[in-house]
């Protein structure tokens, strides 16, 4: 779903300096949103609504480490300021 994985894979990307947005990147984002939802899976709830605030740090952080674990970034990557500041993000949205 665009609206759960397009903010945090685009954003994440960028703040983490990535040099492409590669396969990886795309695999965890929709691992970490499947992991989000699997607690609470149900016949009518497999997908987090778009504005759990959850997703979005779950796909943040996913994101970000798969870029560094790939090699795909310029630099050291803080995946603790980016799960913060998406969390932040979504505090500010609702």
């Amino acid at each position: 779903n665009n609206v759960l994985a397009f903010p945090g894979i685009f954003r994440r990307a960028l703040d983490a300096r990535a040099i492409e947005i590669n396969t990886e990147m795309k695999l965890a984002a929709v691992k970490a949103i499947s992991e989000v939802v699997s607690d609470n899976i149900k016949e009518d709830y497999i997908i987090p609504k778009p504005f759990d605030r959850r997703v979005l740090p779950a796909v943040a952080v996913s994101v970000a480490r798969a870029a560094m674990e790939t090699g795909n970034t310029r630099g050291e990557v803080d995946l603790e300021f980016i799960e913060k500041k998406a969390k932040k993000i979504m505090e500010n949205r609702l």
